[in-house]
């Protein structure tokens, strides 16, 4: 039987997610009321202390996703409420977040990460780039928002006038070959998946909205020697952070060396119907319902 009855689901925000926090929060809000739990839904804005007091919830469940909900900001508000609540603390939320500083930290740790400069958006124009193709990527962004493949002068340009409004950038050299994604549950390892996209790379639409056109191979098209290599790398990445609760990490294994380069990994993955944690999970034999219970149930404060 749960320590818990009243829990507090948050939902939506102020992030560039914000639609996918409300399609993720649905799902976890429907298995919660499955579970038996008395649910409050709030939609988080800045006044979410003042939600917090008047609701008096016995531990909450963050079901936001990128700037100001997984970035350590809400965290920060969570934990001078003293409420316990769900995914990574305020210091591993904004390291995975910080895709710079998480970069730095990877590389220390000797693992293999595409070449790349931290830049202005404003000083973009004079940056000596990498040979096409390569990547422009915002530092602080989730669900891949914001994340280009720059392939020629023209594609440059229109990312830069779409995106004028960031502030720093990362430009990286662009990693060719199978995209591998590693589900970290506690401290365990617990399944891959690999993505084929629709798109040119697991983009925000080939993430959230493209109807099953994009592949999800369970196990991953590799050997059992990478499978045991690539997850054993995730479950380092996740301890190095500091995280909490599940994690996803993005791995690229690169066709011609057969050398792993982490991504980026996301401390609050996505609960949607195509969501790649769900999908490695129920491959291993959990349930929909029965991760979200487990997320519930691993909540605290000091996290």
């Amino acid at each position: 039987m749960s320590i818990y009855n009243k829990v507090m689901l948050l939902y939506g925000g102020v992030s560039a997610e914000r639609e996918i926090s409300i399609i993720t929060s649905k799902e976890i809000s429907k298995a919660l009321v499955r579970l038996g739990y008395d649910v409050i839904e709030i939609d988080a804005d800045l006044d979410l202390s003042d939600h917090i007091s008047e609701h008096k919830p016995d531990v909450i469940f963050n079901g936001l996703h990128g700037t100001w909900g997984e970035d350590g900001e809400v965290q920060k508000i969570l934990e001078l409420n003293n409420v316990p609540y769900t995914h990574s603390g305020i210091e591993s939320s904004q390291l995975a977040m910080d895709k710079h500083r998480s970069a730095e930290l990877f590389i220390e740790n000797n693992f293999n990460y595409p070449i790349t400069n931290l830049v202005s958006i404003n000083s973009i124009y004079k940056h000596a780039f990498p040979e096409y193709p390569f990547v422009i990527k915002p530092r602080n962004e989730g669900s891949s928002v914001g994340v280009g493949i720059i392939r020629n002068q023209e594609e440059k340009k229109r990312y830069l006038t779409d995106n004028s409004n960031r502030n720093e950038v990362l430009v990286q050299e662009f990693i060719d070959g199978q995209e591998i994604n590693v589900a970290v549950i506690g401290n365990d390892k617990t399944g891959s998946i690999e993505i084929d996209p629709k798109n040119e790379f697991y983009d925000y639409e080939s993430k959230y909205f493209d109807n099953g056109k994009t592949k999800h191979i369970i196990p991953p098209r590799i050997n059992k020697n990478q499978l045991e290599e690539v997850e054993d790398l995730a479950l380092k990445a996740h301890k190095i952070l500091g995280c909490k609760g599940i994690s996803r990490t993005e791995f690229i294994l690169e066709k011609n060396s057969n050398q792993f380069y982490i991504l980026e990994l996301n401390t609050q993955p996505g609960m949607t119907p195509t969501s790649l944690v769900p999908e490695i999970a129920k491959d291993k034999g959990i349930e929909f319902d029965e991760l979200i219970n487990w997320i519930l149930e691993d909540a605290g404060t000091n996290r």
